[in-house]
């Protein structure tokens, strides 16, 4: 298969000095009423008032959206909103309302959001699916909405595509293409290698409007979504490292240790080698369960070619924690917060102890990881550390959140959609957290914000 260009590649972003060229969002929305240049209004599918505003900042500080239901009324509850997905100018969110008195197991709402002319839509209700199995694919003024379900007879492909604004739906797509063998034997305690569950979708464009579903343990079922058959096609990720270094098994997850991203018309990955110091034992302060951390590695690949081969994967750099260089003044930052500290005889909590995960590719193609990090595995404090790879160093630090859920979970993601809003249409003032901070003064008075994960 031959280099795919991006969207973003074949039309280029408005560009002007006040606009960033992205930033990591804050995948949970918060819960207020923070208008600015970029806010936009629409109704729920209970015909309730919705207004949606995006606070941006600079990586590695996260941005935020904030959702405000003005007239929810006192027997709804917002429940839950999330960015499902972000490509250029377009997101797409998940808003859930709930009544307290009634159990309801509806997926919530849709919308489509638009940057440029800030604008919001309600989606038609679509199938039930998961967050991780849809993605968008911009297509100028219009997008496509896809999502890759499996079930027990096959992947069906279900699309929505803002011309007929109604869904439609492949069933059993096949794979014409499969993935290539395993280039060693796989062990029992690896047998999650044998599975594709997707974790995450990622978009190409081009012509065909090339999509992939990435199962970050195993690899990427690529689809050109406007073929009037589509069909799949199956390229591998690199084994992890920890398996063909030292043969651990795999399960679990693979959010919190590996990362992909389309940067420039090639892929990119990163993963993270966390290694374990000892068992897990309760943390008196926390009450909780705390892993010791002894180091963790960073490795980051390319793939220009993406024909199927794992030869096409090319490792460009590795940097271990510990061989990390921490400059004065990022020592004095990380001391302040508290990740770091000193105690007798130099010994202390050093940049490897740190609990760290969920590696995140910058979109410039400058070798930055983001990665977040926290003293204690259950902490609700957490940081995001901007880490140059190739030169193995720490490149900046910012508090990502204080009341997150204890546990580390894939919260964070990059999005272009900065490129489309003007920063003279966001207030610099306090930005995001100052709003945020406003809206907690106001809840002291009476009114109610939230962070939903």
């Amino acid at each position: 298969m031959a280099t795919i260009t991006t969207a973003a590649d074949q039309q280029p972003n408005p560009s002007a000095s006040s606009r960033r060229p992205w930033i990591l969002f804050d995948a949970g929305a918060y819960i207020g009423d923070c208008p600015n240049g970029t806010t936009a209004e629409h109704f729920t599918s209970n015909n309730k008032s919705i207004k949606v505003s995006i606070w941006p900042d600079d990586p590695p500080a996260p941005s935020r959206l904030f959702v405000h239901l003005p007239d929810l009324g006192p027997n709804l509850l917002l429940e839950d909103a999330r960015i499902v997905s972000s490509a250029d100018r377009f997101l797409l969110l998940r808003v859930r309302i709930s009544c307290p008195t009634i159990r309801s197991r509806e997926m919530g709402d849709y919308f489509i959001y638009r940057a440029e002319r800030p604008s919001l839509r309600l989606l038609p209700k679509p199938r039930p699916f998961h967050d991780d199995e849809v993605g968008l694919l911009p297509r100028g003024e219009h997008f496509t909405i896809a999502v890759l379900s499996l079930d027990m007879h096959g992947f069906d492909l279900h699309l929505f595509k803002s011309e007929s604004w109604a869904w439609t739906t492949f069933s059993k797509v096949p794979i014409v293409t499969p993935q290539r063998a395993f280039p060693i034997e796989i062990p029992r305690k690896a047998f999650r290698l044998n599975d594709h569950i997707t974790t995450t979708a990622i978009t190409l464009g081009g012509e065909g409007g090339t999509m992939g579903w990435v199962d970050l343990w195993r690899g990427i079922l690529f689809c050109d979504v406007l073929s009037s058959s589509p069909t799949l096609r199956g390229v591998p990720l690199p084994l992890p490292r920890s398996l063909v270094n030292h043969g651990k098994g795999i399960e679990g997850c693979p959010k919190p240790y590996r990362g992909i991203a389309v940067v420039q018309g090639c892929l990119r990955m990163v993963e993270m080698e966390v290694h374990f110091d000892g068992p897990p034992m309760l943390d008196p302060e926390t009450g909780h369960v705390n892993f010791r951390i002894r180091d963790w590695e960073l490795s980051t690949y390319t793939n220009r070619k993406i024909s199927g081969a794992w030869e096409d994967w090319q490792l460009d750099c590795t940097a271990k924690a510990s061989h990390i260089d921490i400059d004065e003044g990022m020592q004095w930052q990380l001391l302040q917060s508290g990740l770091l500290n000193v105690k007798q005889e130099g010994r202390g909590q050093k940049l490897e102890n740190l609990h760290t995960c969920q590696p995140v590719l910058s979109l410039d193609n400058n070798g930055v990881v983001y990665l977040l990090t926290k003293v204690k595995f259950m902490q609700s404090r957490a940081w995001v550390l901007a880490v140059d790879i190739k030169g193995k160093r720490i490149q900046s630090l910012a508090e990502f959140s204080t009341d997150r859920n204890l546990v580390l979970s894939h919260e964070y993601c990059p999005s272009s959609i900065s490129s489309y809003i003007n920063a003279r249409a966001t207030p610099a003032s306090g930005g995001s957290l100052g709003c945020l901070m406003s809206q907690l003064q106001q809840a002291d008075d009476g009114s109610q914000v939230q962070h939903k994960d």
